[in-house]
């Protein structure tokens, strides 16, 4: 697949729009202002795209589930854009952290996946149960196995003890537990507020300071997750965590009878030819968020395949309008 370059740039379109949002305390606009770029930059691709995951909806701050498109029509999960012929599956991700954008808080980005047609395992818009790994811990882990198990085993294949190791967790009530636990293992914690989609690019870059991601977040950042970690070499494993009824009806219409079941990271994604893109929108760890100057901006992508495999850093400099020909090119 061999439109890597091109994912990036509709990434980076994106970032560039929303990250004039930062701090808005808009999440409404932020998010319809990227779907709406999302759109229009996927529909220049040469490719023949259909949108196999797209979270739709978000929880407020009282709990209550809201759609997070202002009105219909804008993006929708089966949809097909671009203007070649080669038939992929997305996964998008318009803004994953959208609480911090709008709040002007650090690790925002853009992001999106894609791998041949057919291969993205279909899941509602629901919650996911996920442990990821980088390449040193491959083989290693189970996620049926408990916490300290894991924890070991991850110590152990990166030749540290637990105490040496950090995991991400995401700062939710449904996590007291799983933190306790982990606590008792020594293991050092990075409680995220939002997104578990950037800890998991992290976790796959050798170097990084963060082991594991271990926790219960979306489904189709999930989906975003593998295509990064299989890119990069790591494994993961997930578990469906239906709340309702509806979700385990939903479930097996997509051809998951047993939501107990164990997904690995080629049930996730059936394909060795995955493409990851992720532009940064507020400063974050990996990614450097959108810096502006007169005329212009700043940004900072990773883009990554398995076919060629590779990982690329972007760091590039756009003129917006004709000011940048005055003040010329920052470094």
């Amino acid at each position: 697949m061999a439109r890597a370059i091109e994912f990036a740039s509709v990434t980076e379109q994106v970032a560039l729009q929303v990250a004039h949002l930062e701090g808005s305390g808009a999440p409404q606009r932020a998010y319809t202002l990227a779907i709406e770029t999302f759109r229009e930059e996927l529909e220049r691709v040469s490719i023949s795209a259909r949108v196999a995951i797209l979270r739709e909806e978000r929880l407020d701050e009282k709990g209550r589930v809201r759609s997070l498109q202002a009105r219909p029509g804008l993006l929708g999960v089966g949809e097909v854009l671009g203007s070649g012929e080669e038939e992929v599956d997305l996964a998008v991700e318009p803004v994953e952290g959208l609480t911090l954008l709008i709040k002007g808080l650090e690790g925002s980005i853009s992001a999106l996946a894609a791998s041949p047609r057919g291969t993205m395992l279909r899941t509602p818009d629901m919650y996911m149960r996920k442990l990821i790994v980088g390449p040193r811990a491959r083989g290693r882990i189970d996620i049926d196995a408990p916490v300290s198990e894991n924890i070991e085993a991850i110590a152990d294949a990166m030749n540290r003890r637990p105490s040496e190791i950090t995991v991400a967790v995401l700062d939710r009530e449904r996590h007291e537990d799983l933190i306790e636990e982990i606590r008792k293992c020594g293991t050092r914690i990075q409680i995220r507020p939002e997104g578990d989609l950037t800890p998991a690019i992290s976790v796959g870059l050798r170097g990084a300071e963060l082991d594991a991601v271990i926790g219960i977040g979306g489904a189709p950042e999930g989906i975003l997750a593998a295509a990064a970690i299989k890119c990069l070499g790591g494994e993961m494993q997930a578990k469906m965590w239906p709340t309702l009824r509806s979700q385990v009806e939903k479930l097996r219409e997509f051809g998951l009878d047993d939501p107990e079941r164990k997904l690995t990271l080629d049930d996730l994604i059936r394909s060795d030819e995955v493409v990851f893109a992720a532009t940064g929108i507020t400063p974050g760890d990996t990614l450097n968020g959108v810096r502006y100057f007169r005329g212009g901006a700043r940004t900072h992508t990773v883009v990554m395949s398995t076919r060629p495999r590779m990982v690329r850093f972007m760091d590039t400099t756009h003129a917006l309008d004709s000011e940048v020909r005055l003040q010329g090119f920052k470094l």
